[in-house]
């Protein structure tokens, strides 16, 4: 805890120092995927962090140095300079307006909310000027199966692999902006909770416990899983993209129900390894959390096990 307390330190001392930070876990995590990957977002939570502490113009000035000084170290060391700062800044511009918001509304709901827009927008653009992707997907897809399928030496049943890229194909650009978004928020938490140590500990679990979206929200995503459900075209296609996005923040929020309601009952740590150990092996089991999230303005269950710590 000392290190990490000390490293947000490091940060927000000052924007050279931010960007020596930024530059640095990015560049370190090109070098030896995937084992060095994670850096990366340790470096979009640094920008995180300084935006929160410094602001939107100090935060957007540390995000364009820290491109800099990246593209020159990833250049010098990898000769791809250019597409390391272009997939950065994919990562880095939400995590900068997520932190921006963040910092004026105090809401971490509302962080969130700007995330799920900006990934909702992407994907409604991509729709509108290409059409519906999908068609792509499958034949990128087919691509890497014919390749994997030339080296008999891996035994590809070509049947199984048609198969399952006439199921993924529908679903990538939905997963793939979804995940843009999980990711963002990951840094913009991991930047808050660095910030919750140097000013307010315990401040990050307060505004985690009380993330909460309303009724209106709720209908919305459902209204978007039964659009999804529909036969109706390119509409419902891209409504299915829409629903792989709201899944994020509603996750989200259903972890928050779950953390709070067992933390107002006093419950062992054990249930929360448990309950993440099994999101990560049964996908009934995360969708169980999604709708508890969707679910959550009706169910109340953090009101309701308050009350029961409290009896």
């Amino acid at each position: 805890m000392r290190v990490m307390r000390a490293l947000a330190g490091l940060i927000v001392a000052g924007p050279g120092q931010a960007v020596l930070v930024i530059a640095l876990c990015t560049a370190l995590s090109f070098l030896a995927p995937p084992l060095t990957s994670i850096l990366a977002y340790g470096g979009a939570a640094a920008l995180a962090l300084y935006g929160l502490h410094a602001g939107a113009t100090p935060g957007a000035t540390v995000l364009l140095g820290a491109a800099a000084v990246t593209g020159v170290l990833t250049q010098l060391v990898l000769h791809q300079g250019l597409a390391v700062v272009v997939t950065s800044l994919m990562l880095w511009i939400p995590v900068w307006l997520a932190a921006v918001v963040l910092r004026r509304t105090g809401s971490l709901a509302m962080a969130m909310l700007v995330l799920t827009g900006l990934a909702l927008m992407l994907v409604t653009l991509i729709f509108v000027l290409f059409g519906d992707p999908g068609p792509w997907w499958v034949a990128r897809l087919e691509s890497l199966g014919d390749a994997l399928a030339a080296q008999p030496e891996l035994g590809i049943d070509t049947a199984a692999v048609a198969q399952f890229i006439e199921t993924v194909a529908p679903l990538m650009t939905g997963t793939m902006a979804a995940g843009l978004s999980f990711a963002a928020l990951s840094c913009v938490l991991l930047g808050r909770w660095w910030q919750a140590l140097l000013v307010n500990p315990g401040g990050l679990r307060k505004d985690f416990y009380a993330l909460r979206l309303n009724q209106v929200l709720s209908l919305v995503g459902i209204a978007m899983v039964g659009l999804a459900a529909l036969k109706f075209g390119v509409l419902s296609s891209l409504a299915l993209q829409w629903s792989l996005i709201a899944m994020v923040p509603f996750l989200l929020v259903g972890l928050a129900v779950v953390h709070a309601s067992l933390a107002n009952l006093k419950a062992s740590r054990g249930w929360l390894i448990a309950l993440y150990i099994l999101m990560s092996l049964l996908p009934q089991v995360l969708l169980m959390v999604i709708l508890v999230g969707v679910l959550d303005p009706w169910l109340e269950l953090r009101r309701r096990t308050s009350r029961a710590e409290t009896n």
